[in-house]
Formats: C-alpha cells, structure tokens, sequence
C-alpha cells in the first residue's frame, strides 16, 4: 500500500489499478434501478406534455420529497433530464425520443419488463451455474415459456411491447440493409407486437407481410399495426411454428426466437423456411449472436445467460454456427452482418431464381 502512497510511483500506480471501474460495475444496479424506476413511473411521458417543476412531479407521480431530490438529481447525471435556471425539469434530447409511451419510438417496453420480469430473475444466476437451470416460473417442471406465458395477457402485453423495445432499431437497420427491392412479401415468424413488419412495411411500399405468432398474439398485434395504418399491408397468421409447415412467402424471418431453443430444433425450424421459400427466396435470422471476429462481446455473452435464465434450452449461437446451419440446409450466399449493439443478422438464399424475377 505504501507504494500507491509514493510521490513518484502512487500516481501511475493509482491510475491503472484504480478499483473505480470494479466498483461502478458490480454496483451498477443502483443506476439500473433508478431508470427502471423511472419509465416505470412514468416521468418522461409526464415530462414530454410540458416542463414540470420537482414540487409538481412528487404531486403527479406521489413521490416523497425525501427520495424524489437525489432521484431526479441522478436523472441528470445520466443524462436523462433537463433543468433549466427557474427550476423546471425536462426530458433531454434522448429522452425525448427514446422513453415517451406516445411516440413510436419508445424502447421503455424493455425497460418495464427488465423490471417487472428480468431484474429479480438475474439473482438466480449462482443456481444457474450450479444447475444449468433456468430460473423462470414459466420453464419449471413440464412448463413452456411461450405456452406459459401467452396464458396471461397483461403479462403477454408486457412481454411484446419489451421485444419492440429490443427489436426497433434493429428492425430499422434490417429494413435498411437486407435487398428487400428483390422480394415482395415475408413472414416473421413470432413476430410480437410487430416491430420488424411495421418497419419493413414503412421503408418499402412494395412488400407485404405477415406475422406468423400464437393466436393470443393477435389483438396486441393488430393494435400496433394499425397504429401505423399498416393493416391493409401486415396481416396475422395464427400458427404455432412447431406444428406443421410454415407459412410460404419470398422471405422467412426468425428474429430474437433461435436463440430459445436447442441446436437440434433450430436445425428443424431452418429446415421448415427452406420448405417454405420459393427457389431464389431468402431467410433472415437475427438475434444477439457472438462474433469470433468481433472484439467485444459483452453483452452478447449477458444476453446468452439471459435467455438461459429464461428457457431451458437457450443460448446465443455465435454468427459462423448460425451461418453454418444455413448452409447444412442448403442456402447460399449466406452473409453475416452486425446491425447494432449485440445484435447481427445471418441470411441466405434458396437456390434458384423467384418466378417474377426477370
């Protein structure tokens, strides 16, 4: 210790063995919590109507006045909040867009099922590693996640609207970057609420859809389509995509839903969109793979132990296993591309050319 005290050596010593970054990570649930809090609440929203002064937010939201000071005083470390010289708070730029319910851009779905769901979930993760278990009511004894969780509606509502929360901006990014002007229509098969669909929808007017899901889906499906007044373009299709054949269509997508089961079913569901794509048609599979060439994988390694905390069989597949599963079902030109975050996209097409292609 004597030599992190030195005048000479202290201060190089402090600065690359300074345990700062140790500590902001293994206590970075107090931040977590705070923004979990947040959304949950509801205090972007209220912000996004008009600027709120810290007296009017305890009275909107029923806040105690010795916790809501340090509560919105960490809002603006973060980055999250505004306030101006009179004292009124507001929503900063990313906020704005990102944490309002009323704009279609919120993500906060995520972040109320994180609290609702995945928060406590994660103090399971010791008897994961002792077990291989996952720690989901849904997965215990003869349970199913899916079939489990669709049981409940406001917690099948919750659940959608955090796979929209994960899904937009990757679905964004798909519509963007996979040739979308050589097919004209898809089935995303689980398609939740309907991210991808809506944005393949927004970006391309020549491409139908349909969402491929488990009928209790439905409802929370058609409200978010037609919130886009994109009914008469995205239809649902109830199915369940382990019972018979899948839904035929230029393009098969499987996005965030590989990634819960085993090898050997992935192997059959990639099999079942080889069936079900026309020669010359395509699958596209996304989820929160690892890439061997990639230097960081944090968070697809967090999101691997994620989803075995959920289901039984789940795990995140690195990009080559996935492309190399495509391939083993006879697609070419596989492709890997990494789209945001964790996130990559593998895709491959049937052999053969689409009949109304010249």
């Amino acid at each position: 210790m004597r030599a992190f005290q030195s005048r000479v050596g202290g201060p190089l010593l402090r600065r690359f063995a300074d345990p700062q970054q140790i500590l902001q990570t293994g206590m970075a649930f107090w931040a977590s919590r705070v923004v979990l809090t947040a959304v949950e609440s509801g205090v972007f929203t209220e912000l996004a109507v008009s600027p709120l002064s810290q007296q009017e937010l305890m009275n909107r939201l029923g806040w105690h006045p010795r916790a809501a000071g340090p509560f919105l005083g960490a809002l603006l470390d973060m980055g999250l909040l505004r306030r101006n010289r009179a004292g009124l708070y507001a929503n900063s730029r990313r906020a704005a867009l990102f944490l309002d319910r009323a704009k279609p851009s919120y993500i906060g779905g995520l972040m109320e099922l994180s609290s609702s769901r995945l928060y406590d979930l994660w103090s399971g993760l010791g008897d994961l590693l002792e077990s291989g278990s996952p720690g989901a009511e849904e997965e215990h004894g003869d349970n199913e996640f899916f079939s489990s969780l669709y049981r409940d509606q406001a917690a099948l509502r919750d659940f959608l609207a955090g796979m929209t929360g994960i899904s937009t901006g990757e679905a964004m990014l798909i519509a963007a970057r996979f040739p979308w002007k050589n097919f004209r229509t898809f089935v995303d098969v689980g398609a939740a609420q309907g991210a991808l669909p809506v944005r393949i929808a927004l970006t391309h007017s020549h491409v139908e859809g349909v969402s491929y899901d488990l009928p209790a889906v439905r409802p929370i499906f058609d409200e978010y389509v037609a919130s886009f007044a994109l009914s008469d373009r995205i239809r649902f299709v109830p199915g369940d995509m382990f019972d018979g054949p899948l839904p035929t269509a230029d393009v098969i997508c499987f996005g965030h839903v590989l990634h819960g089961y085993s090898e050997i079913t992935r192997r059959e569901l990639i099999a079942k969109a080889y069936a079900a794509v026309p020669p010359g048609g395509a699958l596209l599979v996304y989820d929160a793979m690892t890439d061997p060439g990639r230097r960081h994988n944090l968070v697809s390694f967090l999101s691997s132990l994620n989803i075995m905390l959920e289901m039984r069989e789940g795990f995140e597949a690195t990009t080559t296993q996935c492309a190399g599963w495509l391939s083993d079902a006879g697609f070419v030109h596989v492709k890997k591309r990494h789209l945001i975050g964790p996130t990559s996209m593998v895709f491959g097409r049937r052999p053969g050319r689409l009949a109304d292609q010249p």
